[in-house]
């Protein structure tokens, strides 16, 4: 034992006290044993028992360090009385003291369980022998305790430790936790005195394994393929230090499984090379055909066995682009008019509008589509709608010959994908509306007052006759605002003033007063049927607004977005009527140079036609920028660097043609 420390208030030892029990049916003997024991080590509390049947009810009621029994007693011998004391107190150090050296009781003794056996000799004075025999089983007890907490704490750390843990010695395992086990698919039993690197270390990595010294082994982090029992790979990474263990040096090794990790990385490394290429794609594209043809072939090069692209034409889909197996897509059956739970993965994903991920196509029943896939070697898939804004432009499918390869992280990543071809081709389909010479132009009519101005209109005709407005242009100015420009023909200007500030989708209604007709400037909480048709490529020219109805004349760059135009329309406002749609060529509308106001900003295109309306180009001005400025809610200095901007613009459109 340690010294013991000191006491610094009284300069003395403090000692930690060892509770004896000495048991004695000879009180003179007893009494004299334990002042003599006390006065040797003041360590010592000895405490008298001179039974047997004393004995046991003394250790119920207290903790004792040490029992020293007497062999021969009246009620029990000592060795009877260790044998019951045993099934309580198995730790419990016990010394034997008898005047009997038969080597029977000796075996017995033994048996029995006792720590140490002391012959008593009354020629001499044991004492010192017998306090040294307490202390010194008292000392073994706490010292095996110790020994046995520190391994129970080190087991439970080693098994709640998210690592595996393995003890290695010349390359066989000596011991293991249960997280290595499981990470091994193996039982721990089972992998005791096992080849490590035989066992577990891909045999690409087990040279480099190999040559990690112990210097190397103890600085930093290493990284190895682990094995396991059934075959799969596991990315590892792992640190190590030199111990001793049952008293010979080994290598303990904790090993963390950084799999998911690794897939990480190469899955980011993979998508930052792919959006790099795309992105380049998307500037370098000239129209849609290229940028759909640069996605596919981009993806088919990052691990898809197929990729296409393919829009709905007369209910069926048809493939636009295609890199793999264009033989898949030739004969797989995509008619949109079949069951869902019949279709391809494209053709549900375009009749649904949602994405379909299917991870392994050998869990589902037989379909005429499964088997082809099967056929040609595919067993997962996924198809995406291609879309900007409700706008649905066609559906983007891939698929692998690896099952259960398509986790949330790339789903995630084709689903962003997807959204930005949507995007891209929206504002292809813009760019391309804007310079043709040749287009659709149509008059589409709601009814029953759906849109809000006919709803003012109606309130206006209740107190005086009825006007009709006219929608001259439409922008939306952000925060989910849309600015509209309005003249009232007819009617009362201070009552359609009045309705309008009434009404609960109108902000603000400023008037705009010009020679012909009264004119607003509205703000409303959008949207309204003009703005939403912005993603259809659409060009409002009017709307035309009377209690019942409303009718907008549109173009459009061709016929083939008006259905879906339609239909929005009556999602949102109910019953539409197509009026005329009539295929128009812009070229023989006049002579002058087309002005391409969509090379404009929103907040230019607002500033310019704010100036206008206001009579900001009239002479005399009908009002200065600070009052136009002033009722668009902005700085003078600002609203003037927009309306410049706007006109340069407009003037470089108008001269360099």
């Amino acid at each position: 034992m340690t010294e013991p420390p000191t006491d610094d208030h009284r300069g003395e030892p403090f000692l930690e006290p060892i509770e004896v029990l000495l048991v004695d049916d000879n009180e003179r003997w007893a009494t004299f044993m334990a002042d003599e024991l006390e006065g040797r080590d003041p360590s010592f509390r000895v405490e008298l028992a001179l039974g047997a049947n004393e004995a046991l009810s003394v250790l119920r009621g207290a903790d004792h360090d040490c029992l020293v029994v007497d062999y021969r007693m009246p009620e029990a011998d000592g060795i009877q009385l260790v044998e019951r004391v045993r099934e309580r107190r198995p730790e419990l150090p016990i010394i034997l003291v008898t005047g009997e050296g038969s080597e029977t009781i000796a075996t017995r003794a033994i048996d029995a369980g006792v720590t140490d056996y002391l012959p008593k000799d009354p020629k001499v004075d044991q004492t010192p022998v017998l306090a040294g025999k307490i202390k010194s089983a008292v000392e073994r007890r706490a010292l095996r305790q110790a020994i046995e907490d520190s391994e129970r704490r080190y087991r439970t750390v080693i098994e709640q430790s998210r690592d595996a843990i393995v003890i290695l010695r010349d390359d066989r395992i000596l011991f293991c936790n249960e997280r290595f086990a499981e990470l091994t698919d193996s039982n721990v039993d089972d992998l005791v005195d096992t080849s490590f690197v035989d066992a577990f270390v891909h045999e690409a990595d087990r040279e480099r394994f190999r040559g990690i010294d112990r210097e190397i082994l103890t600085e930093g982090i290493h990284r190895f393929r682990l094995v396991t029992g059934e075959g799969t790979i596991a990315h590892c990474e792992y640190t190590g230090c030199e111990l001793v263990y049952d008293g010979a040096p080994a290598t303990m090794l904790s090993i963390r499984d950084v799999t998911t990790k690794r897939l990480k990385e190469v899955r980011h490394r993979r998508e930052r090379n792919l959006n790099r290429h795309l992105q380049r794609a998307l500037v370098a594209s000239r129209n849609r055909e290229d940028l759909e043809d640069a996605v596919v072939t981009e993806l088919a090069r990052q691990g898809y066995d197929l990729v296409w692209f393919g829009t709905v034409v007369d209910a069926r889909l048809q493939p636009r682009a295609v890199a793999g197996d264009r033989m898949y897509v030739e004969d797989v059956e995509l008619s949109l008019e079949r069951a869902e739970h019949e279709c391809e993965p494209s053709v549900w994903a375009a009749r649904t509008g949602t994405t379909q991920v299917i991870p392994d196509l050998e869990t589902l029943f037989p379909t005429g589509w499964r088997e082809l896939a099967l056929e040609r070697g595919f067993r997962t898939a996924i198809a995406l709608p291609v879309g900007y804004d409700d706008v649905t432009y066609g559906v983007l499918a891939a698929y692998r010959a690896v099952p259960d390869t398509i986790d949330d992280a790339e789903h995630e990543f084709l689903r962003d994908l997807a959204a930005t071809v949507g995007y891209a081709i929206h504002h292809m389909d813009a760019r391309k509306a804007l310079t043709a010479d040749h287009g659709v132009e149509a008059r589409i009519e709601l009814r029953d007052g759906s849109h809000y101005l006919s709803e003012i209109v109606a309130v206006v005709g209740a107190e005086s006759s009825e006007p009709e407005l006219v929608v001259h242009s439409t922008y939306s100015s952000g925060d989910g605002e849309v600015v509209q420009y309005v003249s009232v023909r007819g009617g009362s200007t201070e009552d359609f003033r009045d309705a309008a500030a009434d009404h609960p989708a109108v902000r603000e209604a400023v008037p705009v007063r010009r020679a012909e007709a009264d004119s607003f400037r509205l703000t409303v909480d959008g949207p309204t049927p003009e703005s939403a048709l912005a993603p259809f490529n659409a060009r409002i020219r009017s709307t035309q607004v009377t209690a019942d109805c409303a009718v907008l004349r549109i173009e459009l760059p061709s016929r083939e977005n008006l259905g879906a135009l339609i239909d929005r329309l009556e999602d949102r406002y109910g019953h539409v009527s197509v009026l005329s749609a009539a295929e128009r060529d812009w070229t023989d509308y006049d002579g002058a140079p087309a002005i391409q106001t969509s090379e404009l900003t929103e907040k230019q295109a607002v500033a310019l036609e704010a100036a206008y309306r206001h009579g900001y180009f009239e002479q005399p001005r009908r009002s200065s920028a600070t009052d136009i400025a002033t009722s668009l809610g902005i700085s003078h200095s600002t609203y003037l660097q927009h309306l410049r901007a706007a006109q340069q613009k407009v003037f470089a459109a108008f001269y360099d043609e």
